[in-house]
């Protein structure tokens, strides 16, 4: 099973030297930063794809591919329209900043999958944004407001939350947010979890990579690491680094959050705070 794991003092250096700078000039840019230079979602908007004319759902593809690729790669166009458009149980959540710009998007997908003759659902989700906005708060109250939403209409079915985080500030963000994900430092990894991973895995055409079913290929793959050098000390980030350390060539560590009342509870105070 995956998760409890320790970090020793030559791995943390290990993890250094992974999410480190390639010149002393970016470190230097980056430490000296203010956190102010991040800008803020002003306004959020949701839409279903499935209500969009086709000449609406050709343009907003367009305008959320150049969100995409600003800061990750490794999906075309037209893969991403499909993703994110092409499914009719998609909502769309569409950031935008003080000038009315588009900022960032994530979208809500949800399937079904039956394991031990139990009903689960899964969200399939993900989130953009362009380089100097703060995204992730928007994106996980989005997420969650949809996890209440299925949870109203259906709370005894199991829902949860299965990822390819494919840098360690997507892992940080999830790990920091939830108060229980797989795999952690803090939980192993119920047995039930690893089973429904690697078939939802299977199903959804992931390619492992080196034989590890928690290791698959990647469809985001950060464009710009020396940003991530101002998070390496954060030990989920040294946990993400130390069970993915090729993030930067292609590879994405499977995420399952259990979405719960509890956890989902937990999460909404976390975000209350910041």
């Amino acid at each position: 099973m995956r998760g409890g794991v320790e970090m020793t003092g030559r791995r943390t250096q290990v993890v250094a030297k992974i999410l480190r700078p390639r010149h002393a000039a970016d470190t230097a840019n980056n430490s000296l930063r203010p956190k102010g230079d991040y800008r803020r979602i002003r306004r959020s908007e949701y839409l279903w794809p499935k209500s969009l004319g086709t000449v609406e759902r050709q343009t907003l593809a367009d305008q959320l591919y150049d969100v995409y690729r600003e800061t990750v790669h490794g999906l075309t166009r037209d893969e991403l329209a499909d993703e994110v458009l092409g499914r009719n149980d998609v909502r769309v959540a569409l950031f935008y900043g003080a000038k009315r710009e588009l900022a960032g998007f994530s979208y809500v997908g949800i399937e079904r999958i039956e394991h031990t003759t139990r009903q689960y659902a899964v969200f399939c989700a993900s989130v953009y944004c362009r380089l100097g906005y703060r995204g992730g708060v928007p994106a996980s109250l989005f997420g969650l407001r949809e996890a209440l939403r299925f949870k109203l209409h259906q709370p005894r079915t199991p829902l949860a939350y299965l990822t390819r985080c494919a840098s360690p500030a997507v892992y940080r963000l999830i790990a920091s947010t939830m108060p229980r994900v797989y795999p952690s430092f803090r939980h192993q990894t119920p047995d039930y979890v690893e089973a429904l991973v690697r078939r939802l895995s299977a199903r959804r055409n992931y390619i492992a990579v080196d034989g590890d079913p928690w290791i698959v290929r990647s469809v985001a793959t950060p464009n710009d690491l020396s940003r991530l050098s101002r998070i390496e000390g954060d030990p989920q980030v040294r946990f993400f680094v130390e069970l993915n350390p090729r993030f930067a060539e292609g590879s994405s560590l499977l995420t399952w959050t259990p979405l719960d009342a509890a956890n989902i509870a937990g999460g909404l105070c976390r975000l209350a705070r910041l």
